[in-house]
């Protein structure tokens, strides 16, 4: 990334080559729009996405219900005190131990709505950047963000990343990797390990390809792929990503992969789609222990990474 200059005639910050991005302002607050030369910028799969999540409005604040301070308020005080259950607990705990500091940087791609930067960011106090592609998706993070947080928000995209050479010190992000088609992966993985630290940390949270045995395809099989195929919010099932594949993307990369859970096997996404996430936590620990003949396995919908760069 080049450096940047401020140029407060036509609010936007310029390259030294020239290339101008302009500088918008939403609910009082700046945010940059690192994708203002839409024709022809983004690859195809980027153009899709971009386009499902601008004019998708479920992916955002239920604004009919509350607005969304009041929303992310509720959120980060809940997941604070220890009542996030089954995939949002395994991210929660991944983000409680790192090691961050008041003074460490944190960026996470496609941060939609910006909960996840912002409690991240809560439990450290730290400094917390998002990035997402579509600017509806950036309005409704600044519109929610909790002033006393160190967050601001970006419009930019995964495989090209606005910023300099170990910017960051840990970078999250959740149900994002999959949607950016395999050679779009493995450049964002490229482009992480360029923007982390020394022995910065990659959270990512992954639809994975090695669903045998899972409920979804339990599912298809049962009805000969009339239900149970996961192909919304733009999921296509060639663009999610093996476990044993992310090792090999990670490790070409310059990282080590330090863990790697799979999840949501079987009994675990059955109470999140057909009860509703509606059981007690502790209900999830039995539900863990029902999948773990798939999950030891790495068989799951999922998968949480946990990478380190040299």
């Amino acid at each position: 990334m080049e450096p940047l200059s401020y140029d407060s005639a036509s609010k936007c910050l310029v390259t030294a080559s020239g290339v101008r991005y302009p500088v918008r302002t939403h609910a009082d607050h700046s945010y940059t729009d690192f994708l203002s030369d839409r024709a022809g910028t983004l690859h195809g799969i980027a153009q899709q996405q971009r386009a499902i999540y601008d004019s998708d409005a479920t992916r955002n604040y239920p604004k009919k219900r509350q607005d969304g301070a009041s929303f992310m308020h509720k959120f980060l005080m809940r997941r604070l005190r220890g009542r996030g259950k089954s995939k949002e607990e395994l991210i929660y705990r991944a983000m409680r131990h790192c090691q961050l500091s008041s003074s460490s940087r944190v960026l996470e791609i496609g941060c939609n709505d910006g909960r996840y930067l912002n409690l991240c960011t809560q439990m450290h106090g730290c400094i917390g950047i998002g990035i997402d592609l579509a600017e509806n998706a950036i309005q409704h993070a600044i519109e929610a963000k909790p002033p006393e947080l160190r967050t601001q928000f970006h419009v930019a995209e995964a495989s090209r990343l606005p910023f300099a050479t170990k910017a960051f010190d840990c970078i999250i992000s959740f149900d994002v990797f999959e949607h950016l088609g395999h050679s779009g992966f493995e450049q964002t993985m490229k482009e992480c390990s360029r923007v982390l630290t020394s022995k910065g940390k990659l959270i990512v949270y992954i639809v994975s390809q090695k669903d045998e045995f899972t409920l979804h395809q339990t599912i298809q099989c049962i009805s000969g792929r009339r239900c149970g195929v996961d192909n919304q919010d733009g999921h296509v099932y060639e663009n999610f990503i093996h476990p044993d594949f992310f090792r090999q993307v990670a490790q070409d990369s310059g990282f080590t992969v330090k863990d790697l859970i799979a999840y949501h096997g079987f009994w675990t996404l059955f109470a999140e789609e057909f009860l509703f996430n509606a059981p007690p936590k502790l209900a999830y620990k039995l539900f863990e222990a029902l999948d773990y003949s798939l999950t030891r396995y790495e068989y799951g919908n999922g998968f949480l990474a946990i990478c380190e760069t040299a």
